[in-house]
């Protein structure tokens, strides 16, 4: 087995086992129900090879034919060039939208399930989206997020107090209570933030705007 197709194969290995396990299945289970599917005939041993590379002893490989590589990959949703480490995002739209906003799959699959639920009907989801555009379009967001990101600085250099280097014990104790303080203040901007990101969205009504029957 040369180079290039030992790693695609482990990758496989890996990324079908993490697939399952995320989705629920045993070995025996994930055949039963992609058989059921797609009328094929695959066994417990058989998902046993795929996920634990092959069987060296007895020179079987750890990969399916191309066509059931298809199969699995629709089954659980992804797409082949995941399974085989051409993409870091379970399909390449995922991949693609995640480097256009330079946020990581986990954050743009997290997005997509607030702004597109499966769950809901066709006419909440075009409400959630709307929702979701007029939070993140709002002139008030980018303040709101930069308090964010302050109050994560904060946490950041606070969880990493062990890599500093302090001269005495009174030293620790004063940075450990101005991080406090910072937080406490951030906490306090961010909150404001919010509220007036909040208003400006979804202004308070008042008597003057309601119309008057006369």
């Amino acid at each position: 087995m040369n180079d290039i197709t030992g790693k695609k194969q482990s990758c496989w290995n890996k990324r079908l086992k993490k697939c399952m396990q995320d989705a629920g299945y045993t070995q025996e289970s994930f055949a039963r129900n992609l058989n059921a599917k797609y009328g094929t005939q695959f066994t417990q041993k058989t998902i046993s090879r795929w996920v634990n590379l092959g069987d060296a002893k007895n020179g079987i490989k750890g990969f399916p034919d191309f066509d059931n590589m298809i199969c699995i990959a629709d089954f659980l949703g992804i797409d082949v060039g995941y399974l085989i480490g051409e993409t870091d995002g379970d399909t390449f739209s995922l991949e693609k939208a995640s480097s256009y906003i330079g946020l990581n799959s986990e954050a743009t699959k997290a997005i997509r399930k607030l702004t597109n639920p499966e769950s809901e009907v066709s006419v909440m989801r075009k409400d959630m989206r709307a929702a979701f555009n007029s939070f993140l379009s709002a002139e008030g967001f980018p303040h709101f997020f930069h308090s964010l990101f302050d109050l994560y600085l904060t946490s950041l250099s606070t969880q990493r107090i062990g890599d500093r280097v302090f001269e005495d014990f009174d030293e620790t104790i004063d940075f450990i209570r101005g991080r406090e303080y910072s937080g406490k203040i951030e906490r306090y901007e961010l909150n404001e933030a919010l509220i007036l990101l909040i208003n400006e969205i979804y202004p308070i009504p008042s008597l003057s705007d309601l119309p008057i029957q006369e």
